[in-house]
């Protein structure tokens, strides 16, 4: 290959707001888009109620997907235009109806597409399945979660078209006009189609779901995908992430938990008492919600006392958890006063003097504020409404008075949602005109209890031209039934964790908690055996604002294909981790790569960790022996490579006798190397400015390998030398 080819990773994921209002309430966005995202593919939603695309700027689009449960209002017209991207070469991914009646019309438009795929659409319809039988059952494809249901749903007639389709599910009925055979799931050269009611097995209450198609394998095959190196955001320096923050509702509430009931103890201050102070090798984000420390409505300066003592601690990053604590951020989009003083008003006349009271700043302001405690208003679309909203001062203003809480020079980096979690465009916009991370919502759970990948949040949502960044982890609401029982429930987080990092590593590990949670015996028991049990796991723990730098850097990193196993990576924003798929047989090639630290295997897949300071990577792969790559030792340490490391590393450079990085991270640092001499002895040294902080001598293994510990504060940045000790000195 002899010119750069970009690969494109965008798909247009076709919805009416009509029928599914925002991209974030589609079909699609709940269940498909996270496969699509493990995959290195970004979803685009288009709403047709705004028109169809300009098939002439797709630039980077490779696909057309739905996946409908209704009729578009104008079908007739996003027919004829999926023909024409069709036409064009875009693959289309057709998953339940495919938009509206199928006329004659309809069928001249999407016959064609079909075709493409090695099928036919006829226009017949099976409506009594009870002689239906499977004569084509694809075991690779089907039955991933879930089996087909036995009595099979209702489905549209679709041939084959040839020999070229890869079928996966194909039926036989017996009907009044004979034997009819129809195609239920199948891919093709054009793209992919499963029928309404074979993709998704959805339980009686409406609720529970299971994927019936292996989504990873049906999108691998309906979009031809080649091997490329897949944006990661679960794993670096060759160690899956895990990080952890709080959202701070509840800051100012009484512990119950034993020993502080009788002391009058905040739950922020239980908090760090018990979750966060013990834990100095585990770093957590912590918002606090500025309205809570205010004196006026509700901690005052307790409150902002307890934000100081956590914010001094050199393992939690500073966050603002918003200004006024909005519960329903779509409300503020076009806020109207009026209107938010007419639901504090509701039909409690009482309530709503309080309320007025409030606003016009009546001298019992503050002990009314702190008698009905607003957030007990679930009518109410934000927790502190004493003044009218601002968007400036709900996310500029926040981050700028969280920011005054924490030691100089100590900055805010993220800014967490509350409430629903769904803000609107400008107030993304101004997290990241703040020079911020936003992040929060998703709500990821993957237990016995929620047994389906379709559990599992995608990496974002879109919010017209912005993006909002989900947290990896489920909160405890989700284990507690909003806060009202099993106050332990959230210890079953560790199931999540379990399953979403194998067999295949779909997620980091990502604990999230209220402040409230440190109301609780139970609780604070829960969190503390989650924290007892992230300790004992190889992680790399960091801070939640570099999870959201590394799943920005989904989005922007651009890949350029130079060669037949050579790429090109950059715009990576946070993201520093690569991976490719089904590569047992291929490793990176150390000596012809650039910005390669090293490379690590998890579940067939091979993931190459990226040093952070080289804008551009070059990988190159090489063939190894198979089925698992037998490194060896090396003649000299030119080709050394990181296996997995606690601590970030970037700077790395080699010699032919000699290492040198830059690095920091939390509790003792771990590092494990590949690829040097067998048995040589090596100085590692570790040294911030002028101060020398570890000084040892170790060995690399008969196979080249190497581990060393720095068990040192590494939290500030810092130098290691790893330097070969002349033959004949062991010192």
């Amino acid at each position: 290959m002899s010119d750069a080819a970009v690969i494109d990773r965008f798909l247009i994921a076709i919805f009416d707001s009509d029928k599914e209002k925002t991209p974030a309430d589609t079909m699609l966005h709940g269940n498909a888009e996270m496969p699509l995202n493990h995959l290195g593919y970004i979803v685009h939603y288009h709403d047709v109620r705004q028109g169809l695309p300009d098939l002439d700027t797709l630039d980077g689009v490779v696909a057309v997907i739905s996946m409908l449960t209704y009729d578009l209002n104008n079908p007739a017209d996003y027919f004829r235009w999926l023909k024409m991207a069709s036409d064009k070469g875009l693959r289309v991914i057709i998953m339940g109806s495919f938009g509206g009646p199928l006329t004659p019309a309809a069928l001249r438009s999407l016959d064609p597409v079909l075709q493409r795929m090695g099928l036919e659409l006829t226009g017949g319809y099976v409506s009594d399945t009870l002689s239906s039988r499977s004569v084509v059952e694809d075991r690779a494809l089907i039955g991933y979660e879930a089996t087909v249901d036995p009595l099979p749903a209702p489905h549209v007639v679709v041939h084959r078209a040839g020999t070229a389709a890869n079928v996966a599910l194909e039926y036989e009925t017996e009907t009044v006009s004979g034997r009819v055979r129809s195609v239920l799931a199948a891919t093709g050269p054009g793209g992919g189609y499963v029928a309404s009611g074979y993709f998704l097995h959805f339980g009686n209450d409406g609720d529970s779901k299971r994927w019936i198609v292996d989504p990873f394998l049906f999108f691998r095959r309906a979009l031809a995908t080649r091997p490329f190196p897949v944006p990661d955001t679960t794993t670096l320096a060759g160690r899956r992430l895990y990080f952890s923050h709080v959202d701070g509702e509840g800051w100012n509430n009484p512990s119950l938990a034993d020993n502080h009931r009788d002391k009058a103890a905040l739950a922020a201050r239980v908090m760090l008492d018990a979750l966060i102070r013990p834990y100095p090798d585990l770093p957590v984000t912590v918002g606090f919600v500025q309205s809570a420390g205010d004196d006026r409505l509700a901690g005052g300066k307790a409150a902002r006392q307890v934000a100081r003592d956590i914010f001094a601690l050199p393992q939690v990053e500073v966050a603002s958890h918003t200004a006024t604590q909005p519960l329903v951020w779509g409300f503020f989009e076009h806020y109207r006063r009026e209107d938010e003083l007419k639901l504090v008003s509701g039909d409690d006349a009482g309530f709503g003097e309080r309320l007025r009271r409030l606003v016009g700043l009546g001298p019992d302001e503050a002990e009314r504020m702190k008698r009905t405690h607003v957030a007990g208003n679930n009518n109410l679309p934000r927790v502190y409404v004493q003044a009218p909203y601002d968007t400036h001062e709900e996310v500029i203003g926040a981050l700028q008075k969280v920011e005054s809480l924490a030691p100089r020079g100590k900055a805010a980096a993220l800014y967490q949602w509350s409430g629903d979690a769904r803000p609107y465009e400008a107030a993304v916009k101004a997290s990241r005109e703040a020079g911020v991370r936003n992040m929060n919502g998703g709500s990821t759970r993957f237990d016995a209890l929620f047994p389906s990948i379709a559990y599992i949040a995608p990496l974002a949502r879109q919010v017209g031209a912005e993006r909002q960044i989900y947290a990896v982890g489920g909160d405890e609401n989700l284990y507690t039934d909003f806060w009202t029982r099993h106050f332990y429930g959230q210890r079953a987080v560790i199931a999540t964790f379990q399953r979403t990092g194998n067999p295949v590593r779909l997620r980091g590990m990502n604990l999230h908690y209220h402040a409230y949670s440190a109301e609780r015996t139970a609780s604070v028991a829960a969190l503390r055996a989650v924290l007892d049990e992230v300790r004992g796991q190889a992680v790399i723990p960091i801070e939640a604002s570099s999870y959201a730098a590394i799943a920005d850097g989904f989005f922007s990193t651009r890949i350029r294909q130079v060669g037949a196993l050579e790429w090109q990576v950059d715009n990576r924003d946070g993201l520093n981790t690569v991976r490719f798929d089904d590569m047992t047989s291929f490793d990176a090639d150390i000596a012809a790569s650039a910005g390669v630290l090293g490379t690590t295997r998890h579940g067939g897949s091979l993931y190459v960790a990226l040093d952070p300071s080289t804008r551009q990577a070059d990988i190159r792969l090489r063939k190894v022996a198979d089925p698992y790559p037998q490194r060896g030792s090396a003649k000299d340490m030119n080709e050394a490579g990181l296996s997995e490391s606690r601590w970030r590393i970037w700077d790395l450079t080699r010699t032919a006798c000699g290492m040198a990085f830059s690095t920091r991270g939390y509790g003792i640092g771990e590092f494990a190397w590949y690829g040097l001499p067998a048995r040589r002895a090596v100085r590692v040294s570790a040294r911030r400015e002028r101060t020398v902080l570890a000084d040892t001598i170790v060995q690399s293994r008969d196979d080249g390998s190497l581990s060393f510990t720095l068990p040192i504060d590494g939290i500030a940045p810092m130098t290691v030398d790893v330097n070969c000790v002349p033959q004949g000195r062991s010192q």
